[in-house]
This record gives structure tokens, sequence and C-alpha cells, in this order.
């Protein structure tokens, strides 16, 4: 958000969010929120939000922007398999920023299992995800990594820390490749 890809990020966000949410106002929480940025605009949009995400640097991260920010969203360090909130709290639950590579199936059913009972009887679920060739064209892949022939798994990603590490994979040959990057943290 302080990054100019931050502040891309964040309006594109907001448009998408402002245009194709169901509810405009309620208790919102975001799961996965890394530094905050989806919880702020989801604030803005007129929800009282709470974030959370496994990762203590995020979550102090998004703390000191919403101080800096004057902002009222929550923030707190939690595993979204076993969520510290009762029954029937949230009007609208939200994973944003394309989260569900770094889930397992089974981790993402219990999710869901949790989020079913956080949220509300007539409450909603918004999940952000992208087709490959937009994830390509908008640069998540660094070009020239991959060759022809091979797959890629994310295998530690660490988004405060700006860190990637990839498993590739040459079934041809039968190689793998430990590959650990570095990008840009917005």
């Amino acid at each position: 958000m302080e990054s100019e890809r931050g502040k891309e990020r964040f309006s594109e966000l907001r448009e998408i969010l402002s245009r194709h949410l169901p509810i405009k106002s309620g208790r919102a929480l975001d799961i996965g929120c890394n530094a905050g940025l989806s919880s702020f605009v989801l604030e803005e949009l007129g929800f009282d939000v709470v974030g959370i995400d496994i990762q203590e640097k995020a979550v102090e991260r998004a703390k000191e922007l919403a101080k800096k920010r004057g902002s009222k969203a929550k923030f707190y360090v939690m595993n979204a398999k076993n969520l510290d909130f009762k029954e029937n709290t949230f009007d609208l639950v939200a994973l944003l920023g394309y989260p569900l590579a770094h889930f397992s199936i089974w981790d993402f059913d219990r999710i869901l299992q949790e989020i079913k009972r956080v949220l509300k009887p007539q409450g909603y679920i918004v999940i952000q995800e992208s087709d490959f060739l937009w994830t390509l064209i908008k640069g998540f892949n660094q070009p020239g990594l991959e060759a022809e022939g091979l797959v890629r798994i994310n295998i530690n990603v660490d988004v405060h820390e700006g860190y990637l590490e990839r498993l590739l994979i040459d079934f041809e040959k039968g190689v793998f490749t430990l590959v650990p990057t570095t990008c840009e943290v917005v």
C-alpha cells in the first residue's frame, strides 16, 4: 500500500469489490490478511473488519499500517482452521489476494467448515482467485524462470519477507530443482 504496486493493488481490489460485493456493510472477516491491504479496502467500502493471518510478522505490519492510517480494523494472529470467534459472527468472510494456492485441499475443507460456523445464516463468502493467464499477465510468475515442459510448485511463500521457494519438476528427465527467489513486497 505504500509502494506504487501496493497502491495499484489497493485500487484494483477496491474497484472489483465495490462492483461485485453482494453487501456493502456489516462485520467482515478477512482471512489471510497479510499486511492488511484487503482489510483496509473492505473497511473503506463500509465494513467493520477483523483481519487474521497465521504469520505474526504480517499481523504486526497490518497493525502498524492500521495505526498509521487511523483504521479501526482489528488484526490477530490466528489459524483459519480453528477460528476463535463465536458462531454467526460475520456478515462477510473474505479470502482475497489469491489465497487458495497456500492451502492443501484438506486444510481448505477445514477452513470452509470454520467459515460456515462463524458466518451468519444470510452471510456471504468471497474468494478471489485468478486464472492462469491473468496471473501471468499481472506478473506473479517471473518470466524465464520456467522452461517448456517444467511444472512449478510454490512450496514456501513468505509474502511479508518477499520470499518464494519453488520446486521445478522436469518429468521427462526426472529432475527436481529447488529455486529460492526474492520478490518485491508491496
